[in-house]
């Protein structure tokens, strides 16, 4: 499962992030990750693992 997270901190601790999206849909988890409406920085996480980190 990918889950994309969101945070409007600059610096962000670990309890900042908050989910924004959850699918088992690579591509669109992808898509979601590289957006930034709204947040300062997104992550993107496979499995409670970061993929992608502070884009």
């Amino acid at each position: 499962m990918y889950r994309v997270y969101g945070t409007v901190k600059g610096y962000p601790q670990v309890q900042d992030w908050e989910l924004i999206l959850e699918t088992p849909d690579v591509v669109e988890a992808t898509k979601v990750v590289h957006e930034s409406e709204g947040t300062f920085w997104r992550r993107l996480t496979e499995d409670d693992q970061v993929v992608l980190d502070r884009v």
